[in-house]
């Protein structure tokens, strides 16, 4: 089984925040034997969003 993890926040992106909640479900999807197949971050835009999404 794989997954994609998305974060949503600019304040991501510049740096504002370190996105601690990815590394942490990398590391449990991990341990229950799911590979984390793709990591992305997208800045708050609807259609960004969206293309993340599809």
């Amino acid at each position: 089984m794989t997954a994609e993890i998305i974060s949503f926040g600019t304040e991501l992106l510049l740096g504002q925040i370190v996105d601690t909640d990815a590394a942490y479900l990398a590391q449990k999807l991990s341990q229950c034997g799911v590979s984390v197949y793709n990591r992305a971050t997208v800045g708050d835009n609807l259609e960004r969003a969206t293309a993340a999404l599809n």
